[in-house]
């Protein structure tokens, strides 16, 4: 979503944009089930979008049966395969062609390809793990005049950056961001006719994924208190809303609605329609030291009282804000 979001934002500065990513499988799959990918990310059909297939094995590395073979593959051949037939070295060998005048990466080796190709390449990454020999090789060419900086989400990671020897004038904290233009002109009567949802009920609202360390379990301690108000739940995997419903109905919950996963256009109107927005992230969540949520920025943007836990990254951006509210991790009762 932020990628797309990001080459929107851009289209709408002037410049012409192309996306270009890698098909594997998972890409594939998900590619046939989308009839209009602008429309699923709310984007300009100005933009072009480009994929690369990888025709190797390497393709069907999300499927686990191939998993041990494909080990033993990248071991006899210390990945030479790969970096030959690489659809991210196509891509860079594409930008090079192109002339493309400045290249926003978010995949390593695309950004090792393109200072090798002369390309001038921004890098953006949220990893503490400095280690991952791809972004090695990128911090090694980090002083090339080809190499125009990495763009990170805390001084967390930039000072991991600098430890790892990127130049400290090259790295550029900036949180993540949200397209505002979206969230206006939508009143909260006019969206919850929209979605048919009722205009005489309080809403509390959480939107996004339902993974580990998010603190669903948290909203549904909060909606069997109160029980007269309605909890929607906006978002997940199939298997985790299937989850999460069978975990709501061992509780006997009545008031809450999971919606499932909804087109990212949608996600606006959704959010105007609730009284309330939850965020109760907890320290599960692996990224918890220095996130910078994008559930956070769409819900500031839709102006509605947000209830948060109190981590430090979520802390520091909404502790003087007059509708945002902390309250302790892992406390339905506090929501």
């Amino acid at each position: 979503i932020t990628t797309l979001k990001m080459a929107n934002a851009f289209h709408k500065l002037g410049y012409d944009v192309e996306v270009l990513t890698v098909e594997r499988f998972s890409e594939r799959t998900n590619k046939q089930k989308i009839t209009n990918v602008y429309k699923f990310y709310g984007v300009s059909e100005d933009i072009k979008i480009l994929y690369f297939r990888d025709n190797l094995l390497f393709y069907f590395e999300e499927l686990k049966p191939f998993n041990y073979a494909l080990g033993l593959l990248k071991k006899i051949t210390k990945n030479r395969i790969r970096y030959i037939f690489d659809p991210e070295k196509r891509i860079s060998d594409y930008c090079k062609e192109k002339k493309i005048d400045i290249c926003y990466c978010r995949a390593y080796r695309a950004a090792y390809y393109n200072i090798k190709n002369k390309i001038p390449t921004l890098l953006e990454s949220h990893t503490p793990n400095i280690k991952h020999p791809d972004l090695q090789r990128v911090i090694k060419l980090t002083h090339s005049e080809y190499f125009k900086g990495i763009i990170t989400i805390s001084d967390i990671l930039k000072q991991n950056f600098i430890k790892a020897g990127v130049p400290e004038n090259k790295i550029l904290v900036l949180q993540d961001g949200v397209d505002i233009e979206s969230f206006q002109n939508i009143e909260k009567t006019e969206a919850r006719a929209n979605l048919g949802l009722p205009q005489d009920k309080s809403i509390t609202m959480y939107c996004g994924h339902l993974y580990k360390g998010r603190g669903i379990e948290y909203v549904l301690d909060a909606a069997k208190i109160l029980k007269d108000v309605m909890f929607m739940i906006v978002g997940g995997f199939p298997s985790d809303v299937s989850y999460w419903k069978k975990y709501a109905n061992g509780m006997g919950l009545v008031n809450v609605v999971f919606t499932g996963f909804v087109e990212n256009e949608m996600v606006p109107t959704y959010l105007k329609a609730a009284d309330v927005l939850l965020m109760p992230y907890t320290r599960d969540t692996p990224t918890y030291k220095w996130m910078s949520p994008l559930k956070l920025f769409e819900y500031l943007a839709a102006r509605r009282p947000i209830i948060a836990t109190d981590l430090e990254a979520i802390k520091e951006r909404i502790e003087n804000l007059k509708t945002g509210i902390l309250v302790k991790e892992k406390s339905g009762k506090e929501i």
